[in-house]
């Protein structure tokens, strides 16, 4: 047998059966890559509809509150009117005054 012949024989008896085990490995880590990008690909979706979920429920909530702040400050102006047309009733300056000219008439 010459060089040559001894090599490929070499060759064939011990790298190939190594390079065959080295694809079968890598192919079954190529399958569970695949497996788990599927399983992530899912859970990512999950948590995409969750946000939206939630991102529906926080625009209904606000939507809420601006008609509660509108109908409180409505609400605020009616109040604020009824002090403006009662305020004068109470005549406070009127009153303090009366009451620091009784001081200076008894001091």
């Amino acid at each position: 047998m010459g060089v040559i012949e001894e090599t490929r024989q070499i060759v064939q008896d011990f790298l190939a059966p190594e390079l065959r085990e080295i694809r079968a490995v890598l192919f079954s880590i190529d399958k569970r890559l695949d497996s788990m990008e599927e399983v992530n690909r899912a859970r990512y979706e999950s948590i995409v509809q969750r946000i939206e979920t939630m991102d529906k429920r926080l625009d209904s909530q606000d939507k809420r509150l601006e008609f509660h702040e509108e109908a409180i400050r409505a609400r605020f102006d009616i109040v604020v009117q009824r002090l403006e047309t009662v305020q004068p009733s109470f005549a406070f300056d009127k009153r303090t005054s009366s009451l620091e000219d009784d001081k200076r008439r008894s001091a």
